[in-house]
């Protein structure tokens, strides 16, 4: 897992922070947002140390409430 708050570059050369992760179903979900442009979003997966951008629908959705619930503990 990455440490929350961190700031990593991705391939788009953008600076994104993590907000938030957790693990679901054995899997590391990711939510990070562009530090310079808040409405650049992305969730991912962490798999084998690289996140993935999720672009399915179904588990976009599925994330996203699950990142919600996390944050509004």
């Amino acid at each position: 897992m990455f440490p929350k708050k961190s700031i990593l570059t991705l391939d788009d050369d953008n600076e994104y922070a993590i907000i938030n992760q957790f693990i679901n179903g054995g899997i590391t979900y990711i939510y990070l947002v562009d530090i310079n442009n808040n409405s650049n979003v992305i969730y991912g997966k962490v798999i084998n140390d690289e996140i993935v951008q999720i672009t399915d629908p179904i588990e976009l959705e599925k994330i996203i409430k699950l990142v919600y619930s996390n944050l509004h503990k």
